[in-house]
């Protein structure tokens, strides 16, 4: 089995398939994908293209017709899929808690399968309760019904990382609750891994989260098909077709905006005493321009000066005078 690590290890997916009997078609064709370790991959497509197949084969809860997969170098298919999964991380959108163990017993799950002596497990929990921003004392002894949709989703990725897996699959695991509960457990998400590391592949058909979420985006054709692998970034500045566009849209400047932290661009002058809208140095700059519009200014505070419309704009390439549309179409 792969050594278990603080930081992720490589997953080599090659020429893998999965035909399902009595299909016309496979539902995951010839794929040939190198993820890099420590990153973050988000699979993006429309429903149906396979991206949730591609990525239960690599656990093998599907198991694959044919091709490799390899992680950290071993075969996966010549594993117990039992044990293997031991060992990577799982999170889904229906979380999966069971309603009758209390938030502890179901952290401690894959720990307590290992044979985890129960100190190391209880002390454990605690650590990744508080990871999560849960407060053990108040938290490990509840039991499912006894917390928001947001709270046991928390609760889900803390149980995916109970027995620190180098690899982590996630099938859209915040799909299922509101817009603002999404927005701040994936904020949270993005602060973690930043400190973990881990390798995880992530299942969504939203553009925005896996612009928001991804160090690479693998957007899907039916059938699994990549019609483009690369960085947000790139993505967003050359898209490969119109397929790929067409995930985009037409305000792909305020995508790029979402990608760039406020500390990344020069601010002029002193905010104290400004009396400007306050920004934080690690908000995004559309998140800047957002607080600029709502207070009806073309400039804010920032800890380190005060960041103006015109160096935003200058930021993402473009002059102020050129983004009219996008400021109408925040408005």
């Amino acid at each position: 089995m792969f050594d278990r690590d603080t930081e992720g290890v490589r997953i080599e997916l090659r020429s893998l398939t999965k035909h399902y009997p009595g299909q016309p078609a496979p539902a995951v064709d010839n794929v040939t994908l190198d993820i890099p370790a420590g990153e973050l991959v988000v699979f993006v497509g429309p429903s149906g293209c396979g991206k949730t197949t591609t990525m239960k084969m690599i656990n093998r809860l599907v198991e694959p017709t044919s091709g490799e997969i390899l992680i950290g170098g071993q075969d996966v298919l010549s594993l117990d899929p039992d044990q293997l999964r031991r060992h990577i991380g799982y999170a889904i959108q229906q979380v999966g808690l069971f309603p009758h163990q209390t938030i502890a017993q179901n952290i401690g799950l894959v720990p307590n399968l290992l044979g985890w002596p129960a100190d190391r497990i209880s002390a454990r929990v605690d650590e990744l309760l508080s990871l999560v921003n849960l407060e053990p004392s108040a938290f490990r002894d509840r039991y499912p019904r006894q917390l928001s949709g947001g709270q046991q989703q928390r609760v889900g990725v803390a149980r995916a990382l109970a027995a620190d897996p180098p690899v982590m699959l996630m099938d859209e695991p915040f799909g299922a609750t509101d817009p603002i509960t999404r927005e701040h457990l994936q904020n949270e998400f993005v602060k973690l891994q930043k400190q973990l590391r881990k390798t995880i592949i992530f299942v969504t058909h939203d553009f925005e989260e896996a612009i928001k979420l991804g160090d690479r985006i693998a957007v899907l054709r039916e059938g699994s098909h990549i019609a483009q692998y690369d960085t947000p970034a790139a993505i967003l500045a050359d898209p490969a077709d119109e397929y790929v566009a067409s995930f985009i849209g037409q305000d792909a400047t305020l995508k790029r905006l979402a990608l760039m932290r406020v500390s990344e661009v020069s601010a002029t002058g002193s905010p104290a005493g400004s009396g400007l809208p306050q920004v934080s140095a690690d908000a995004s700059l559309r998140e800047a321009l957002d607080i600029m519009i709502a207070h009806g200014a073309d400039r804010c505070a920032t800890p380190s000066g005060v960041l103006t419309y015109a160096a935003l704009c200058e930021a993402v390439g473009t002059r102020a005078g050129e983004q009219e549309d996008v400021v109408s179409s925040e408005r």
